[in-house]
């Protein structure tokens, strides 16, 4: 503005120096001609450098100076022509000054009329403009505001892993916030230990923040204590312009140099409970944002079904876990009560029956010269007796092999295999690669039941005829796979839930850490992979 100012103030005094010089030159000029011929009608161009200098008072001075020596030049130029004349010559040339100069000032008033209506247009095209760009900047914000609570919603929403999420909406709130870190506070199993820190992190440049890192990482905090605390207690978010300076802030006393400044954090509730706090910081001090403060309530309250997920998560796996002791421990009861029933059947009524039979031979041999027809009736009891010693032992054998007990898993595949291809006429064929290694009791008993099913789905849906098993160990695990050529399994078998039996085979191995794989391959069989972690 003064440097304008200053070309002007320069223009108007060459306009001046210039108008003096050309008033001089037209004078002395005027002066050396005659009347007759000189009629002062160049003082016109005096008026026509004010207009050009677009300055009022120079073209009303140029009109005034004109006129002055257009009147002193007639009375001192040389005579010559007609008196009336002259005299009309020189009034005219006054008149034609006064009226240039009138015109002048109607065309620069007219101008400077233009030139304010220019600038007022500008005016309230440059306020228009500015409020466009507000409004714009507006429109802006809301739309970041808008596509940061999508994405968390959507986010919220999602089945991946409850920690990816947590980590994904910390990232997505500091690079709306444009602070470069950000952590999550969780609420302590016990509410009255307050809140506890977690592996849930964002940092723009790793490395940056080390120290407040690991001092956060070993301080749990109490309710109303430090900015998460605080936000625990009133469930409001809250802000922080310099956190050196805040009495209420203990991390900041845990080193001379946290590495931050200003701080903000926002609760996250299931409902009206606070579950936990997510807390963001700037290594620069910053004055507090209600409009970022109000967008994080609202976050918030998307996170809360995040925790509510996890909680749910974290439920179902320990009701499951619950369950599956269950079943383990209904199996181990189940196996227990096989086992002394086995060993009843076995002992007490194969006595019984073999003492029968033994009786029944003694009273054969009394009898059978008197009576033929009490003869063949003994004989008959007899067969009976040995058909019922023989069921006895089969029941024995199916409620708990001994075999089992007394040489190992290896062994009690063998004779089942033998007693499934008796039974079914299906080949089996059996290879050991168990070396010296010796699987124990429990795990041994849970691979043959589970070998046991698979025997017993290949004979009701399979339609085989030839089955191979396998059985072998790696560092970890215990393998036993089972193959065979029959119609193959579909995939919509496999996963279905009203397949109780794979079910059970599934849950058997769990019990160990292991698990059952079944692939199945349309008219070219189905192949089952039992691992059982070692003990």
């Amino acid at each position: 503005m003064e440097q304008e100012t200053k070309i002007k103030k320069d223009s108007f005094l060459t306009y001046l120096v210039t108008g003096l010089i050309l008033s001089g030159l037209i004078f002395v000029a005027d002066t050396q001609i005659a009347l007759g011929v000189a009629s002062g009608m160049l003082y016109v161009v005096l008026v026509i450098l004010g207009l050009m200098a677009r300055n009022r008072p120079f073209i009303l001075y140029a009109a005034v100076l004109g006129s002055v020596l257009n009147a002193v030049g007639f009375l001192v130029s040389p005579s010559g022509g007609e008196w009336g004349a002259v005299v009309a010559n020189r009034l005219l040339a006054v008149f034609t000054i006064w009226m240039t100069a009138v015109l002048c000032l109607i065309v620069l008033r007219a101008e400077e009329s233009q030139r304010s209506d220019n600038d007022k247009l500008e005016e309230k095209i440059k306020d228009r403009t500015g409020r466009v760009q507000e409004t714009n900047e507006l429109l802006n914000a809301e739309i970041a505001h808008s596509k940061l609570i999508k994405s968390i919603a959507v986010a919220s929403n999602e089945t991946r892993a409850i920690g990816e999420t947590l980590r994904f909406c910390i990232r997505q709130v500091c690079e709306f916030a444009g602070w470069p870190l950000g952590h999550l506070y969780l609420t302590a199993e016990n509410p009255s230990e307050g809140l506890v820190p977690t592996p849930f992190w964002y940092v723009e440049e790793p490395g940056q923040f080390d120290t407040f890192q690991e001092i956060t990482r070993e301080t749990p905090l109490d309710a109303g204590v430090g900015l998460p605390g605080r936000v625990l207690v009133s469930g409001e978010p809250a802000w922080i312009i310099d956190v050196t300076k805040d009495a209420n802030f203990p991390r900041a006393q845990l080193a001379q140099d946290i590495g931050i400044k200003a701080g903000f954090a926002f609760p996250i509730l299931i409902g009206r409970r606070v579950v936990g706090v997510m807390e963001f910081f700037s290594p620069k001090a910053v004055e507090p944002d209600q409009q970022v403060l109000d967008i994080m309530a609202q976050i918030g309250t998307q996170l809360g079904r995040v925790l509510e997920r996890k909680q749910a998560h974290g439920e179902s796996e320990r009701t499951q876990d619950q369950l599956r002791k269950l079943y383990h421990r209904l199996e181990q009861v189940r196996e227990e009560e096989r086992t002394r029933t086995a060993r009843e059947v076995h002992d007490h009524l194969g006595q019984v029956l073999t003492t029968i039979k033994l009786e029944l031979s003694l009273l054969r041999n009394k009898l059978s010269h008197d009576n033929p027809v009490i003869q063949k009736a003994a004989e008959q009891l007899i067969e009976m007796s040995d058909d019922a010693i023989q069921s006895v032992k089969k029941i024995s054998m199916d409620l708990r092999p001994p075999i089992l007990d007394d040489l190992g898993i290896a062994e009690a595949i063998v004779w089942q295999v033998k007693e499934f291809t008796s039974r079914t006429g299906i080949k089996c064929k059996f290879e050991d690669e168990l070396d010296d290694f010796e699987l124990d009791q429990e795990r041994a008993t849970t691979l043959f039941r589970i070998f046991q099913e698979t025997l017993t789905n290949i004979v009701r849906h399979a339609e085989a005829t030839e089955v191979c098993v396998k059985l072998s160990h790696g560092d970890e695990t215990v393998s036993l796979k089972v193959q065979d050529n029959g119609c193959g399994i579909l995939p919509s078998q496999v996963a279905s839930l009203r397949s109780l039996g794979l079910l059970g085979m599934r849950e058997r191995a769990m019990a160990w850490g292991g698990n059952v794989l079944i692939n199945g391959t349309p008219n070219s069989g189905t192949t089952v992979n039992i691992n059982i972690q070692k003990g």
